[in-house]
């Protein structure tokens, strides 16, 4: 059998019953008598015992004058097994959206989403989360618009093509067979669009595997299905997350070219 390491014990000892988890939290709010641990708890006093005496000898738990107090290591096992707890249900929530992504953007930290709101797609409607993101987007004040996208849609143009018709300082990054698709179906908008100052589309000559939209603090990230649909987005104010947005949209427009009006077919 394979030995579990020792920085794992803890977590499966702490995740395999309610019980010790609530007695480590009682102690770390400060000392306390197994009695008032049994009211507290709503266990048994054989229980509570057993339970204190596995904490002590992990030297998690020691006895005091009065009672039992945590000491400094299981103070730290509590709020490291919470931590991993609150990574976990972070990843359950946005997995959604991960799930469309992990093979391409594997620098992603799961830490980043913990206030990140998501919106997937629904039997009853499969463009709720083109909707959402629309939605959200009009909410948010922000002096420019940097996007990336793996697909222009008419769906795409018409939610974006109010902020750029405000005025708002906007550019655009995509892959050289979606521009070519844009060109074919929607030669007189893209000509427009890129006559406008405050409007650049820059051409890579990959497809960017995932949407990315930076406007003010917030971003938006969205991931396609291979039928290029809007599947799962992601709303984010982690400083973190724009960061890693914002080195990805620029790696991807230096190393694009900026398509011009007479350059449209």
């Amino acid at each position: 059998m394979t030995d579990v390491p020792e920085s794992e014990r803890g977590i499966r000892y702490l995740s395999g019953s309610p019980t010790r988890v609530a007695v480590l939290e009682q102690v770390c709010d400060g000392t306390t008598r197994p009695a008032a641990l049994v009211d507290a708890i709503a266990v048994s006093r054989t229980t509570v015992h057993r339970t204190l005496t596995d904490l002590v000898e992990r030297n998690w738990v020691e006895r005091v004058d009065g009672g039992y107090a945590a000491t400094a290591v299981g103070a730290l096992a509590l709020e490291a097994y919470r931590n991993a707890r609150t990574q976990f249900r972070t990843l359950e929530r946005v997995e959604p959206f991960l799930a469309r992504v992990d093979a391409n953007v594997d620098d992603l930290e799961i830490e980043w989403f913990r206030t990140a709101e998501l919106s997937t797609v629904a039997e009853s409607n499969p463009h709720q989360p083109l909707e959402w993101y629309a939605d959200r987007l009009e909410t948010v004040d922000g002096e420019r618009l940097r996007g990336v996208s793996p697909v222009i849609s008419r769906q795409f143009i018409a939610v974006h093509a109010p902020i750029v018709e405000r005025g708002t300082p906007t550019e655009l990054v995509i892959g050289e067979s979606t521009y070519r698709v844009v060109a074919e179906r929607y030669a007189d908008e893209l000509r427009t669009s890129v006559s406008r100052s405050n409007y650049a589309l820059y051409v890579a000559e990959e497809t960017p595997p995932i949407g990315i939209t930076l406007v003010g603090s917030t971003v938006f990230l969205g991931a396609y299905d291979d039928g290029g649909q809007l599947v799962a987005a992601v709303e984010s104010a982690d400083d973190r997350l724009r960061a890693w947005a914002a080195d990805r949209h620029r790696e991807r427009r230096d190393d694009a070219r900026r398509i011009t009006a007479d350059a449209v077919p």
